[in-house]
């Protein structure tokens, strides 16, 4: 697996599962894709593109909001309110997070430990698009790109533009977010917002209050652009736990007594700085250097007693993402690009069992060429080297590296794909890409023993994704066809019932999904996606089982609907199939059924102003998004547990845009 594959040998060795995928229209700028803006697209990748329009065009409170349901996409959202949601892509269920990658403007929001990117970090009225790429990326993002790449994209400086919005709505939510954004002619341009949310939410004692406030000041000239940014978070949630089932039946909204004191609190600050430098006719230069600081501190109970000591969790991520990117005309205009990722990662957990750190480096060195091979062909070619250590140190009774322990790794992937225009609306593609995800920097040390407490050497998790598939535009109206299939070796995963991360020995991922967007009228417009997703152990003592919390099936359709120029409204139905209880590698237990929603909103536009209403769950279909493998603390017998989700609920919210 650590030998860069020829496409010869992929085609040769590999049978493909039957897929379809239908996808929204590809806009004439892509980002994520290349790691720089391309006015064409070449990628063999699937992409697609969610707009601006189409996010205020829902009424969507959050990230985690627009993502659900987008073909592909496996949303868990703990309590609702996407305050601790996770993404998930390909058949990725509990360790969705690390097998994701998420980017707001190309930085990383995965974390080095196993907590999932930070959806709410994004307020959703700066996001101008959000780009969808399916599948592996291993060559040009590196680690936990697996399943697939989420780049969420703010919105430019441009004419003077200021905002408003204020919102009010169930569960005594508030939220109010302002903006103010603009290029000046001298060059300089900025933005700056603030998002301030109060909310009790669905449960008891699952309060939450937010601050997010945000600043970026650039200046563009003739052969590029500089730009600097900062932001300031500061999360408090209290956190209500799981509930079985007999407390799901008495009152699903109520806090087991145990959980009654737990919370969860972060603050989190982020500096950004940034150059593009056109360096001559052909080349130019790109890189970010970021840092990011996050100070937690949790309680977190248990089933059989309640935790009444504070714990502390701190990590420092410091980043460096230089590329160059040039055009060869002697060889058809090849794009190609060069780069490097330097990722250096300070852990530390503190509690009353001890200490946990971890400082981990991760240096890689890739390349990837996009080849015009004719007018009608595109073929791209890339190769990543990637390198990881692990400084390890533990203290406590428990402690398994009381004295230190170094751990390092490294491995090469690469790519090879083909994009074929094999008409004026229609593209080919054909795809494969290794990929990858280094051990987090918490998993050899929170567990990571037998239940003999010998410490186990995580190995690195390590696949192969093979994709091909169709796209067709006209006049606005789209679909797409793509077919997967996704081989996993050593693939990472917590078994609660031994207390221990480890390394599965093979999985398999196959996949249908289908999307697609069709402009009925002037005044309608119909959206569908349908993903299916078959996650399955084929090697070691789980051989046969499927893999925990991946939905087999899931399906979103939704209407546009302009009644008239001040009139929108917009109606979805999203459902998902049950699927097997997070953490049930044995699938010993039921499974968490699955459901229907379906959420409207209507909104009245005018001038400047706008007034809208979004209701969720509008039939009040009572369901539980998230379920674990519990344990019974009377008999100690594997039990299901449930997070259960909001009964209908609204959010109103008057908005304010003026220049």
């Amino acid at each position: 697996m650590k030998h860069v594959l020829t496409l010869g040998a992929v085609i040769a060795a590999t049978s493909f599962p039957v897929v379809i995928q239908a996808a929204t229209e590809i806009p004439a700028v892509v980002v994520s894709a290349a790691r720089t803006e391309q006015s064409t697209l070449t990628t063999p990748a699937s992409i697609t593109v969610i707009t601006r329009e189409q996010i205020d065009a829902s009424g969507a409170r959050h990230v985690a909001e627009v993502l659900r349901g987008q073909g592909g996409v496996q949303i868990n959202d703990f309590y609702g309110d996407g305050s601790r949601a996770s993404v998930g892509m390909r058949g990725f269920g509990e360790t969705a997070g690390s097998n994701t990658l998420v980017l707001v403007d190309g930085r990383r929001l995965n974390n080095p430990d196993i907590a999932a990117a930070d959806l709410n970090s994004i307020a959703l009225q700066d996001v101008e698009r959000i780009e969808v790429v399916q599948g592996s990326a291993g060559v040009l993002f590196g680690d936990q790109a697996v399943g697939g790449v989420i780049n969420i994209i703010t919105r430019k400086p441009g004419a003077s533009r200021h905002s408003l919005k204020l919102s009010a709505g169930s569960y005594s939510t508030i939220d109010f977010h302002g903006m103010a954004s603009q290029a000046l002619q001298n060059g300089i341009n900025y933005r700056v917002s603030l998002d301030l949310r109060e909310s009790d939410n669905y449960r008891r004692h699952n309060e939450a209050s937010y601050l997010n406030a945000f600043g970026k000041l650039g200046y563009d000239y003739s052969s590029g652009l500089v730009f600097a940014e900062i932001q300031y978070i500061d999360d408090e949630l209290n956190t209500p736990g799981t509930l079985f089932d007999d407390e799901v039946a008495e009152d699903r909204r109520q806090v087991n007594p145990n959980f009654a004191t737990d919370f969860s609190n972060a603050k989190t600050s982020v500096g950004r700085l940034g150059l593009v430098q056109e360096l001559s006719t052909n080349w130019s230069f790109e890189g970010e250097l970021t840092s990011r600081d996050t100070e937690g501190v949790f309680r977190l109970s248990s089933v059989f007693g309640a935790e009444t000591q504070n714990s502390t969790q701190d990590r420092t991520i410091n980043e460096l993402t230089p590329r160059f990117i040039g055009f060869i005309p002697s060889m058809k205009n090849t794009m190609l690009t060069l780069g490097a990722d330097v990722i250096e990662s300070d852990y530390m957990l503190s509690s009353r069992f001890g200490d946990q750190l971890n400082d981990q480096s991760q240096r890689s060195l890739y390349a990837q060429a996009v080849v015009p091979a004719s007018a009608r062909l595109d073929v791209t070619l890339g190769i990543r080297y990637a390198s990881v250590e692990n400084d390890l140190r533990d203290t406590g009774m428990f402690a398994i590296y009381p004295a230190g322990v170094q751990i390092d790794d490294d491995l090469t992937v690469g790519t090879l794909g083909l994009a074929v225009k094999a008409g004026e609306n229609w593209r080919l593609l054909l795809r494969a890409d290794q990929n990858y995800r280094f051990a987090k920097v918490d998993e050899y040390l929170q567990p990571a023993y037998t239940p003999t407490f010998e410490p186990v050497l995580l190995k690195t998790q390590q696949g192969l994704s093979i994709e091909t598939g169709v796209e067709w535009t006209q006049a606005g109206n789209t679909a797409k066809l793509v077919i997967y299939r996704l081989d996993l070796e050593n693939e990472i995963a917590y078994d609660p019932v031994n207390f221990a991360n480890i390394n599965l020995d093979e999985t398999q991922r196959d996949g249908l999904i289908t999307s697609g967007y069709w402009q009925t009228t002037n005044r309608l417009g119909l959206s569908a996606s349908y993903t299916y997703t078959d996650a399955s152990v084929t090697s070691g003592v789980f051989t046969g089982k499927d893999v925990p919390f991946v939905a087999k099936h899931s399906a979103l359709l939704s209407a546009d609907y302009e009644l008239t120029e001040a009139w929108q409204l917009y109606a979805e139905l999203y459902a998902i199939s049950d699927r097997v209880f997070s953490g049930d590698f044995y699938n010993v237990l039921g499974k968490l059924p699955g459901y229907g929603t379906m959420n409207i909103k209507a909104e009245y536009t005018r001038k400047e102003f706008s007034l809208s209403a979004r209701v969720n769950n509008l039939f009040n279909k009572q369901y539980s998004d998230v379920g674990q493998l519990g344990t019974d603390p009377n008999t100690f017998a594997p039990r299901e547990a449930f997070f259960p989700s909001p009964e209908i609920n609204f959010l109103v919210t008057a908005a304010w845009n003026f220049r």
